[in-house]
Order: C-alpha cells, then sequence, then structure tokens
C-alpha cells in the first residue's frame, strides 16, 4: 500500500488561468515544497506552464512530481463533446508525455444561473453522460489515459444521488470517480459511507474537510455555495465533520495504492493564508502515518 500525498492550486485559492487575485504560480510550487508535498495537480490549464520542457524544469527542480490534471467544462452545453475534445488535447498530450494517467473533468457550475438550472432533464442527462463516455473513450484510446469524474457543489453533479447515477450511467472500465469528500458532505450525504460502498469505483481521492456549523447557517440561510465557500465552509483536515482517521484507515485496509490530493476550497484569499494551512494539513496526516 502506498498512499501518496499531493496537494492542488485551488488549496492556494487558484481557479482560473490567470487572474490578480491568485498566487504566481512560481510562488506556489515554491510553497507546495515547504509544505512538505512531493506532488501537485496541474491546474487550470495556464496557469502552470504550458510548454512541457518548462514544466518539467519547474517541477523538477523543487523536487516535485504531477499527479493529474483537472479540467472543468459545461457539460450540458450542446456542443460540449466538441468543445471539450479540444480543450482536452494539450491537457493529455501532456500528461501522457510526462507519465501521469489522470485526467478529472468536472461540470462548469458557472453555467447554472440558479440552482434549479443546474438540475438535468433526462435528454441533457443522456447528453452529457455520453459526452463523458466518448471522451473517456478516446483519452484511454489515444493517450493511454484514465478518466476521473469530480461531483461538484452548484453542477450538475452535485448530490449523492447524481453520483450514483453517474455510476450507473457510466461504464467503469473507463470512468472512475475522483471523489471529494467536502464536496459529498456539503451536499447532506454520509461521505465515509459512500466511500466504502463505492471504493471499487474510486481511485484517486481529494481529502477536504467542511465546517459544520458554518454549513449548518448556509444552508438555514438558503446562501449561494461561492458565498458559503469565501466564509470558510471548507476547513482544515482536523477541524471539520470528517474523521480522517476513518478514512486512513480505511484505506490501509482496503491497500490502497494512489493519490490524495489535500485541498482547501477558498478562492479568493489573501496571498499569505494558504502556505500555513497546507503545512497544517501535511502534519494532520503526518500524525496519522502518511
Amino acid at each position: 500500500m502506498t498512499i501518496r500525498i499531493a496537494t492542488a492550486p485551488d488549496a492556494w485559492g487558484v481557479w482560473y488561468a490567470s487572474d490578480p487575485r491568485q498566487t504566481p504560480w512560481e510562488r506556489y510550487l515554491d510553497e507546495v515544497a515547504a509544505a512538505g508535498y512531493a506532488w501537485t495537480e496541474l491546474g487550470p490549464w495556464g496557469y502552470l506552464p504550458t510548454e512541457r520542457a518548462h514544466l518539467i524544469d519547474a517541477l523538477s527542480s523543487r523536487g516535485l512530481g504531477l499527479c493529474g490534471a483537472a479540467l472543468v467544462h459545461p457539460l450540458l452545453a450542446p456542443d460540449a463533446l466538441e468543445t471539450l475534445r479540444e480543450r482536452m488535447r494539450p491537457v493529455c498530450a501532456t500528461m501522457a508525455a510526462i507519465g501521469t494517467p489522470w485526467v478529472l473533468l468536472m461540470d462548469d457550475s458557472d453555467a447554472y444561473g440558479t440552482p434549479q438550472a443546474r438540475i438535468a432533464t433526462p435528454e441533457g442527462w443522456r447528453h452529457m453522460m455520453q459526452v463523458i463516455t466518448t471522451i473517456a473513450r478516446e483519452i484511454r484510446e489515444e493517450y493511454g489515459l484514465n478518466l476521473l469524474f469530480h461531483p461538484h457543489v452548484g453542477t450538475a453533479v452535485e448530490t449523492e444521488g447524481e453520483i450514483l447515477r453517474l455510476l450507473a450511467d457510466t461504464p467503469a472500465e473507463y470512468v472512475g470517480l475522483c471523489f471529494d469528500f467536502g464536496h459529498h458532505a456539503y451536499a447532506g450525504a454520509d461521505a465515509l459511507a459512500f466511500m466504502r460502498r463505492h471504493a471499487a469505483r474510486i481511485p484517486y481521492y481529494h481529502f477536504k474537510n467542511m465546517d459544520g456549523d458554518i454549513h449548518a447557517r448556509a444552508m438555514a440561510d438558503n446562501a449561494p455555495f461561492m458565498e458559503v465557500f469565501q466564509n470558510g465552509v471548507m476547513c482544515e483536515l482536523d477541524r471539520g465533520v470528517i474523521d480522517f482517521s476513518q478514512v486512513v484507515s480505511f484505506l490501509r485496509e482496503r491497500g490502497f495504492d494512489g493519490f490524495a490530493v489535500v485541498e482547501q476550497d477558498m478562492y479568493p484569499c489573501p496571498p499569505d493564508r494558504p502556505l500555513p494551512v497546507a503545512r497544517h494539513n501535511r502534519d494532520v496526516l503526518k500524525r496519522l502515518g502518511l
């Protein structure tokens, strides 16, 4: 069993390729290494260097490896397959060249003006499943990569019921799950129970925790999720509703061999905030033996 601890630009408040409120990429990589992580996700395409030699040098000079790449796309759009293919090409070529097999895909919450709009019609759902399945097959056949779907608050795949429906409607041999504990808890479900039931479909984890008090107040106020995220609902790993000692014990029992990516949604955030949080979260996992 080898649980490889990674992090991602999201944990430094990076959601977009370019945004003046975000930490510059050089500082991000420096701080990832300083916080004790050996792996990072790619983040939004264009945030880290896209020229392959430059990217490899930027990572290796800091003793870092690349564990995966995430891509956010409006999957219910009529032209989603064509536009996603175009965006996937440079990402997949880079992942294949570096030898990183995981590509994460999530729906785009910015595509929905209201919470009700994210609910897919039967036709829309079939379209989305076709897009996901087609892309998964294509990147396996063309690049040798594996697609992981990442459920996300505010998208067409948010609730546990929607996740189960996605698992039923996509082929297990092509579509795995990037399981995010924080997002699952935010949607009102038992993340630990889900992990135990569906671990065979989860080769890759996002370790994230949720502040139950902030969440309860937000639900009572019907607050928009972006506002709740900015209020700190995603918290340090040892300060939320999920007991990560139970998570680690379960993964050990299964002999899990793969990545656990530590995230903490806090876009936008002051530039000096992420590093102490990242160090704290790394220390929490060290105390759990990781």
